[in-house]
């Protein structure tokens, strides 16, 4: 019976001695693991820092492209009453146009009346001219 309590007792150090060796490979695997926890935990708190950096940039770069947008549509009001104004200029100008070309047939009309009008005149002046001609060369002869 003795020998059989000093299998067991023998059988219980061997696992002891397993277990206390378990135990160490165990702890040192949690201390391994802690110190890469550790790590991941100082990799992640600088990219939690570099995302804020990065969202920093993106909330000035939202703060530029909205001034950008407001410039755009100030730029875009003006370019629309820009456009409005040359409508009104070509309307204009059509009429301007168009006013000119009825003037000009007008005046030439005007022109032509006065240019018939002086010819029946000048017509009338050519003939006395002629009749005073002939008069002076008839005395002219007599003489």
């Amino acid at each position: 019976m003795e020998e059989l309590l000093r299998q067991i007792l023998s059988k219980l150090d061997n696992m002891e001695k397993g277990f206390l060796v378990f135990q160490e490979e165990t702890r040192q695997r949690f201390e391994q693991m802690d110190g890469r926890l550790t790590e991941m935990n100082g990799r992640l708190v600088g990219l939690e820092r570099e995302m804020g950096a990065v969202k920093e940039r993106l909330d000035r770069m939202e703060t530029r492209l909205k001034g950008v947008e407001a410039r755009l549509d100030g730029v875009e009001t003006r370019l629309n009453g820009v456009e409005t104004e040359l409508e009104e200029v070509k309307e204009t100008l059509h009429r301007v146009e168009t006013q000119l070309v009825d003037d000009v047939q007008i005046l030439l009309r005007k022109i032509h009346e006065k240019v018939e009008e002086k010819s029946f005149e000048i017509y009338a002046l050519n003939r006395r001219l002629h009749h005073a001609e002939a008069a002076i060369e008839q005395l002219q002869s007599k003489l």
